[in-house]
């Protein structure tokens, strides 16, 4: 595959950690994504005439909200009460942490088009054993009448924190493409390990792998390459040279070896130091569009590059039909 820079946008909200910690630092800095770090994200890329992948919350995207008593419960062991509990089941302008229906609107308005994903309703783990069936299908289900509300056509899924689960599910609800874990150098079979390899790289400032598309359960796969961290808490000890060059020697190294460089992140983890973090995003996209001018470089969607991806297995099926 051609050289090719993807980027996809997780946002969240305060749907992305209320079950870890729910309190004032969290209301803030969800509450600053949805009023400006979506927009100011969204006027970089529509700059630099970059389209990415936006795969939003879609409880994030409702007008307003009564509450979802027709929603089949989750249980975890380390979350108690109701999945629903936080939400104050308001609108945009009580509470924007936990709603973004205007910067929703601008993404699906860019001047510069943009592609609208989903990253479920309400940020359920899906690979939880306490997730049923029903609730996963009810989960699809809303993501994709969101989609025909806004006739979008909405069929990449990005799964939460990366737990997959339910893929067949997944494939009858009308989604073609997902998002599995990143591609990393060696992969344990134990959790931990491979967050320890995931922070040494990033503090190493260690190139990340080119990534290609793969097919599981007749759905489109496409890892990431990285995430960019935020600088809150431990991660802001990892050095701005060390983020800068991970992600400078992604796109050089799809250059030179073919391949998709898979940029990933949260726009809620802009928040914390918020300066430098748009401007090493800055550098990124700068560079990608001077590449991609220059014909070095292809700038792709995920839903785009599963389309040519699949468009590339025609003529091997076909081949497959004929000789058969």
């Amino acid at each position: 595959m051609s050289a090719t820079f993807v980027l996809s946008l997780d946002a969240e909200l305060a749907w992305g950690a209320f079950d870890k910690k729910f309190g004032p630092e969290l209301v803030r800095a969800a509450e600053w994504e949805s009023r400006e770090g979506i927009p100011k994200l969204l006027e970089l890329l529509c700059r630099h005439r970059i389209s990415a992948t936006w795969a939003f919350v879609g409880h994030a995207t409702l007008d307003r909200c009564s509450g979802h008593q027709e929603l089949e419960p989750v249980s975890h062991e380390r979350y108690t009460g109701d999945w629903f509990q936080y939400d104050p089941a308001s609108d945009e302008s009580q509470h924007p942490e936990w709603y973004a229906r205007s910067s929703f609107l601008q993404v699906l308005k860019a001047p510069y088009p943009q592609e609208i994903a989903f990253h479920s309703f309400s940020h359920i783990d899906f690979a939880n054993p306490g997730t049923p069936r029903q609730r996963a299908e009810q989960e699809f289900a809303a993501c994709r009448k969101i989609a025909r509300e806004f006739g979008v056509r909405g069929d990449v899924f990005v799964y939460p924190r990366n737990r997959v689960g339910f893929l067949d599910e997944l494939r009858e609800a009308g989604f073609r493409t997902f998002r599995p874990p990143d591609r990393t150098r060696f992969r344990s079979r134990y959790a931990i390990v491979n967050r320890v390899g995931g922070v040494l790289a990033d503090f190493l400032g260690i190139a990340p792998l080119p990534v290609a598309p793969y097919l599981d359960r007749e759905l489109v796969a496409l890892p990431g390459s990285m995430m960019l961290r935020p600088m809150d808490g431990w991660r802001r000890l990892i050095p701005v040279g060390a983020r800068r060059a991970r992600m400078q020697k992604g796109v050089e190294r799809c250059i030179r070896e073919g391949g998709i460089f898979h940029l990933w992140l949260h726009p809620i983890q802009l928040y914390c130091q918020q300066e430098t973090m748009l401007q090493l995003l800055e550098e990124c996209l700068g560079r990608v569009s001077l590449l991609r001018d220059r014909g070095d470089l292809q700038v792709s969607t995920m839903g785009d590059t599963a389309e040519k991806y699949l468009t590339s297995l025609e003529p091997a099926a076909q081949m497959v039909c004929a000789s058969g």
